[in-house]
């Protein structure tokens, strides 16, 4: 057993937080979390990660010393330990309604997915249904692919590469329980990256909103699923995603008292103000309202 080790970030890193949203997460697939420790698989491999004294430790078993320091690199963007939010609370501690929803989730980081493309899929899984039965779909998806790894009633998967989804028949991602359009988009999506004609990790070296308006020209891809990329993928959130019916309960609740009719244009009212960091703020509004809202999943 192979351990690696990576240092706490200078800056608020909350890996306790981490660990209670995604004890939050229905049908756990990509990241399960037991105890202190957080399992998932990284880089192709089955990890468990936990927090001893002054940092992350990584363990698994039959990590090659050719592939540690690509586990380091992926799991400090998955982990969001390379994500500096200082300015934002900075930001946030100024606006007494917004640091009273903020302040109690200083550390908790914006953790990501490995891939574009799994940003993507998955997010368009998501697409007009609700996060439960979005995060069973996509539990469903990975089963497809990957055997996975057993942690008592639950299991870690990896999620399936372009080239391997490309190959799903239209019959077999029914069982995705989602329209046809969306499985063809799937699928188109999956040929292209898996071809080499859509070369989605490259939006990592764009900015942010260069990133997304490029995701704008892909077929059936609109504001709220390319900001939602933007931010599973890459940890930052330049829009404001107005239309997100969680988000509108959410602002409902923490600015509106629970009253009011929940609306897109609540949420520009409440949250617009912020600026250029209204997406961010929108982003904290739910995570909160996840903590506070969804149970604990017990496993």
């Amino acid at each position: 057993m192979r351990e690696i080790q990576l240092p706490l970030p200078p800056f608020a890193y909350r890996f306790d937080l981490l660990l209670e949203f995604v004890k939050r997460i229905a049908y756990p697939a990509r990241l399960v979390a037991q105890g202190d420790t957080l399992w998932r698989v990284t880089a192709g491999q089955f990890l468990a990660y936990r927090q001893e004294a002054d940092g992350i430790v990584i363990r698994g078993a039959g990590i090659s010393a050719a592939n540690v320091e690509r586990i380091k690199r992926v799991s400090r963007h998955c982990l969001g330990l390379n994500r500096d939010l200082s300015a934002f609370y900075d930001f946030a501690a100024s606006d007494h309604k917004l640091w009273q929803v903020v302040e109690p989730l200083v550390g908790l980081p914006i953790f990501c997915s490995e891939t574009v493309f799994e940003a993507l899929i998955t997010l368009i899984i998501e697409q007009h249904i609700t996060w439960k039965n979005a995060l069973r779909y996509q539990r469903t998806l990975m089963r497809m692919f990957d055997r996975g790894e057993a942690l008592g009633p639950a299991s870690v998967y990896n999620f399936p590469s372009p080239r391997q989804l490309a190959r799903a028949a239209h019959s077999e991602l029914k069982a995705l329980k989602i329209t046809n359009r969306r499985i063809g988009m799937i699928s188109e999506i999956a040929k292209a990256a898996a071809e080499g004609a859509l070369e989605l990790e490259s939006l990592r070296q764009m900015d942010a909103k260069t990133a997304y308006d490029r995701l704008l020209t892909l077929n059936g891809v609109g504001h709220w699923t390319a900001n939602n990329v933007i931010g599973r993928a890459l940890g930052q959130y330049p829009y404001l995603s107005q239309n997100d019916v969680a988000l509108q309960a959410a602002v409902q609740h923490f600015f509106h008292d629970g009253a009011g009719v929940k609306s897109a244009e609540m949420v520009v009212d409440s949250l617009g103000r912020y600026g250029e960091n209204a997406g961010m703020a929108g982003h904290f509004v739910l995570l909160r309202w996840v903590l506070e809202r969804y149970p604990l999943v017990l496993i």
